[in-house]
């Protein structure tokens, strides 16, 4: 398929696209986002609060403690490396195929 049969789908370029339909898009974006970390926040405080104070006698927290809390676990499980995994696909992939050729490497000797 060529170029311009994309350009009345799902696969107009973004340069192609018009002035509104850029606003809306990158609005969309922001709005879902934010959507996104409220939800995890409220997820965080509601069990939290169900929870910790009851098992372990903490205090509870509030939505924005929540959020820091999330903010926090990420940067010492994901390492600080933004919101992309810290091994991808690609990298797993790498890593077992070094394994496999020190494996079969390590029979032969």
């Amino acid at each position: 398929m060529s170029d311009t049969e994309h350009t009345h789908g799902r696969h107009t370029r973004w340069r192609e696209r018009s002035t509104a339909a850029k606003v809306f898009i990158i609005a969309a974006i922001v709005v879902g986002v934010a959507a996104m970390a409220a939800l995890v926040g409220a997820i965080t405080m509601l069990l939290w609060n169900a929870l910790l104070p009851a098992i372990f006698r903490l205090p509870q927290i509030g939505f924005w403690q929540a959020v820091g809390l999330v903010v926090l676990a990420h940067i010492f499980f994901k390492g600080g490396r933004g919101f992309r995994a810290a091994r991808g696909p690609w990298k797993r992939r790498q890593v077992w195929q070094h394994l496999h050729e020190e494996e079969s490497g390590g029979q032969q000797a």
